[in-house]
């Protein structure tokens, strides 16, 4: 396995300003060298590095995750679910977790340790246990007991994913320990996300682990009790308190937010909007789903930007368009004869909200490396609203003695503070407080009308509208539960839109790695469920 091997700078997006001094990370450093890796070096790698795999960008594997998850549609064959072993968003996040988070996190926990530099090694076992629960939710059983130990296990076995959960849930209060102990070191500007505050630190590992317990619900890994104490203990609250790494505008070092930098290159974005996730915004049926008939998202022009203006017309014959909005249809590669043509100055992007992009004033300009917030956007990972959202699941499905429709309402009113926290960086308008109340109020009229799946739904759905930018916590929930009900174009009356595979329940190994650890074997990515998937 690549467990030494550096992505090149690009890649990683984290030559950020570390202390008070200034002073860079040092690409020239090896911070996998444990001869001379200081702490205060391999943090800020190792959170660029999750962040990078886990977001959207060229490398990251939200840019597949959310095609599955029908946040966007992309030309070619994902659409139809289809991937390869050496699909580059599959390999480059692989390898960023294997080859420079594993290394640098083992290397911290020891320094630490040796060092009572507690903060630093409760930082560094959280941001493990982050890492190895994305790496089993989206490929299952994966290297871990002997991953990152070099030498000693050359060819590291392949672990049962629920094992591998068991230990994470035994790391992530072995981490909370480590915080509450005096450390001879804490972090500052080193500490990307939240600049040594431990206080936050601790919160955010509660509310990793209570999430990882949402997800095991179905499973014996279950437990009552621990989820009891860690909804009555401080969890994520706030928007300042989110699990998030900010990007800035920097070029030179490159830190912009690599989604920002795919999408908003002149002329040529990556990424269409799924239509369906757009109607469902908009308040209309889409294909199967009805959650949402009649209740207009107010987000919209923080989500979806579009180039066209009311008056102009599409470059090229279009796939889909409602207004200015212009998309192309999922699973309509060789079959919507108007699919295929270039609409890279008119196309809807991906706005303010997900990646730092521009927010929709309908002037109808293209959108550019300067537009918006020119990359300064955030990578959402577990938020205040995701808390509020996982939490009412629980109320409805577990019975943990909170209300389910008081966290609903809560969850989208910290949803929308989010985005109009966002919205003031960039200096658009606020979502005013009619809009959101009104927004709110019908929401929830929609829950309490409905029976036990149709509330499960509305949260789920809720929650897939606020994580759009991030494809993994939906692709989750979508795994797990069936919500949101996302299209079955093989049950859509569009007649240019067509599912010929199954819907991949989990992600093909790096095939790179496999033709070198004799203890892989491929997974058959439309039969091999993550544990937690049960029927």
């Amino acid at each position: 396995m690549k467990l030494y091997k550096i992505l090149s700078l690009f890649l990683l997006v984290n030559l950020f300003t570390i202390t008070s001094c200034d002073d860079y990370l040092d690409i020239n450093d090896d911070p996998n060298n444990p001869t001379d890796a200081q702490l205060n070096n391999l943090m800020p790698y190792s959170q660029a590095a999750i962040i990078g795999a886990l977001g959207m960008g060229t490398a990251g594997i939200s840019e597949l995750v959310s095609v599955y998850a029908h946040h966007i549609v992309q030309r070619g064959d994902h659409d139809d679910y289809k991937i390869t072993e050496n699909e580059f968003s599959l390999t480059q996040s692989w390898e960023k977790f294997y080859a420079v988070a594993l290394p640098d996190l083992n290397i911290a926990i020891e320094k630490a340790v040796e060092s009572n530099s507690w903060a630093y090694a409760g930082m560094a076992k959280l941001l493990k246990v982050q890492m190895f629960s994305a790496i089993v939710d989206l490929w299952g059983d994966m290297p871990y007991s002997e991953a990152g130990l070099g030498a000693e296990a050359t060819f590291p076995k392949f672990d049962d994913d629920k094992e591998i959960y068991r230990d994470l849930f035994r790391l992530g209060e072995e981490a909370l320990a480590d915080l509450d102990k005096v450390s001879s070191r804490k972090p500052s500007g080193d500490d990307l996300i939240y600049k040594g505050d431990m206080n936050k630190w601790k919160k955010y590992g509660r509310s990793l682990l209570l999430n990882m317990y949402n997800k095991v619900r179905l499973t014996d890994l279950y437990d009552g009790a621990k989820v009891a104490s860690l909804i009555n203990s401080s969890l994520i609250s706030g928007t300042n308190e989110d699990f998030e790494l900010t990007y800035n505008t920097s070029i030179t070092p490159e830190n912009r937010n690599p989604g920002f930098i795919r999408e908003y290159t002149q002329g040529s974005p990556t990424y269409y909007i799924s239509p369906y996730f757009y109607l469902v915004m908009k308040g209309e049926t889409a294909a199967q789903n009805s959650t949402m008939v009649g209740i207009k998202d107010p987000r919209i022009p923080y989500y979806f930007y579009n180039q066209l203006n009311a008056s102009e017309t599409a470059e090229n014959p279009v796939s889909y368009q409602d207004g200015q909005f212009l998309s192309i249809w999922s699973a309509s590669y060789d079959k919507d004869p108007n699919e295929g043509f270039d609409q890279g100055k008119s196309q809807t992007m991906l706005g303010l909200w997900p990646i730092g992009g521009a927010f929709d004033n309908k002037s109808g300009a293209s959108g550019d490396l300067n537009s918006g917030l020119k990359g300064a956007g955030a990578q959402r990972i577990l938020t205040t609203a995701d808390l509020f959202f996982i939490r009412a699941e629980l109320a409805l499905t577990k019975n943990t003695g909170e209300s389910a429709q008081a966290l609903v309402e809560s969850g989208i009113k910290a949803a929308f503070a989010k985005v109009n926290k966002v919205a003031s960086l960039a200096g658009a308008p606020a979502i005013a407080d009619a809009d959101i109340n009104a927004y709110t109020k019908s929401v929830l009229a929609k829950y309490d009308a409905g029976d036990n799946q149709k509330k499960l739904e509305l949260i789920l759905t809720q929650k897939w509208i606020h994580d759009f930018g991030y494809g993994l916590e939906s692709y989750n929930d979508i795994r797990r539960t069936g919500f949101p009900q996302i299209c079955d174009p093989s049950r859509d009356p569009n007649v240019y839109s067509a599912q010929t595979r199954p819907y991949p329940v989990s992600l093909l190994y790096d095939g790179d790695d496999l033709s070198t650890n004799p203890n892989g074997k491929q997974r058959n990515q439309y039969t091999d469920k993550v544990f937690w998937d049960i029927d």
